[in-house]
This record gives C-alpha cells, structure tokens and sequence, in this order.
C-alpha cells in the first residue's frame, strides 16, 4: 500500500512536472486542483477556489501579453483577442490536447456536473495552483511556454470564437440600448452554485442561461438574446 501511494505520486509529480515545465514543491496544491467538486464535501477541497484564482492570473498573463505584442491596436481588439485566449470552449481544448482531462477526478454518475467544462476549469486551477507554488514568474513562464505559444494561434482566434456577449454588448451600444446581465436565481446543489442568468435589454427580458459558472450563464444568455433577436452572427464578423 505504501509503495503504491509512492509510486502514484512519483507519476503524477513526473506528469505535472512535464505538463507545467517545473517540478512541483506543494504536490497538495497540483491534487486539490485535479479534484472536482463533485468528489467533496467542502469547496475548499475542491478545485472551485484555485480555478477562481487561476481565472483571474490567466487573464492577466493573456492582457499583458497582447499589450506587449500588439502595441498599435485599440483596446477593443485586446479585449476580444483576450476573451477569445481564455474562453471556456478554447481553454476546454486546450486542457485536453494538455492530457489534463486525464487527470481529473471527479463523479461521473452527478447529473448536475458540465462535464465540458472539466477541462478548462482544472487548467485555471492549475494555473492557480502553479501561482501559489511558484510566484508569478514561473505561471508567466507556464501560461506562456506552455498554453499559449503551443496552443493558442492568434490569427486563426480572429476569425474564430465568435463572443456574443461582446458582440451583444457592442450591438446594443450602437443602437443606443442598455444591455445587462441580471441574476434571477442562485441555488446551491451539492456543494456547488447554479446560477440563472437574463439578459435584459432597456429593462425587458431576453435569454436566459443557466450553468454552474456564472460568467458561462451570462454567456449562453446572450448567446440566446442573439437568437430571439433574430440577430445574423455574420454582420459581427
């Protein structure tokens, strides 16, 4: 038994050690960020706080990024080009293409679990986790090296990942209307939040999206709002 916990943890270490380009101090951190919620009893021991914190050092890391390599485009172009790096679909990708689907532990017979955004959402953690262990640097250096010169081509993003949000954002500017996102509903489901999310527009109701991640419900409602609007994806293009 005690060999076979050793052995286990040799090949994880070896594993992330390959997959973030450093060899971890806090083993625990890299664990608790493959862990899904759905296998524990407290958020704390799940990956939801380090995803948070990953979310939120990823998006740095990206604007910094763009900031230094397009040193002539508008603020617009960055916030799209970052929206389009670190979007749940791209970072859901790229976990996978990573082999950190793999990793992840979690219950497969939950039926309130998105199983699409395990991927992602453990990379954020990871992320997160390499932030906590490391510093920023060696994130840097792993978002970097790691996620986004292998993975992420920025001319095929431009014409790809169409952002309804932005684009619903950008639409209702233009036509001199007020968009928002309103919470309708929030419950907590085994250990984890589902959020319900309507887009209203000059106060009147439009889609509604309904995940576990708040900024996806946002998302899938506008992404709704576009189709009852009756809206052609083409003309954002």
């Amino acid at each position: 038994m005690i060999r076979s916990f050793f052995s286990k943890n040799r090949k994880l270490l070896k594993k992330l050690t390959q997959l973030t380009g450093a060899s971890p101090s806090n083993l625990h951190l890299y664990e608790t960020a493959l862990q899904h919620s759905s296998l524990s009893e407290n958020t704390y021991e799940s990956n939801e706080r380090l995803e948070f914190l990953g979310d939120a050092i990823l998006s740095a890391i990206v604007a910094d990024y763009l900031y230094k390599k397009f040193p002539y485009k508008d603020e617009g172009y960055l916030t799209e080009m970052r929206s389009k790096m670190v979007s749940r679909n791209q970072l859901n990708s790229v976990s996978q293409k990573m082999g950190i689907d793999q990793l992840i532990k979690f219950n497969g017979g939950d039926s309130l679990m998105n199983k699409k955004s395990l991927s992602g959402n453990a990379l954020e953690a990871i992320v997160g986790a390499v932030y906590l262990d490391k510093g920023f640097r060696s994130a840097e250096k792993f978002v970097l090296r790691k996620i986004v010169k292998p993975y992420l081509d920025i001319e095929e993003l431009e014409i790809s990942e169409f952002n309804y949000k932005s684009k619903l954002l950008e639409w209702s500017q233009k036509n001199g209307k007020q968009l928002s996102f309103l919470l309708i509903h929030q419950s907590r489901v085994k250990h984890r939040t589902l959020y319900k999310v309507a887009a209203t527009i000059n106060g009147e109701e439009f889609g509604i999206g309904e995940e576990t991640n708040k900024k996806n419900a946002e998302k899938l409602a506008a992404k709704k709002t576009f189709e009852i609007l009756k809206l052609n994806v083409g003309e954002f293009m």
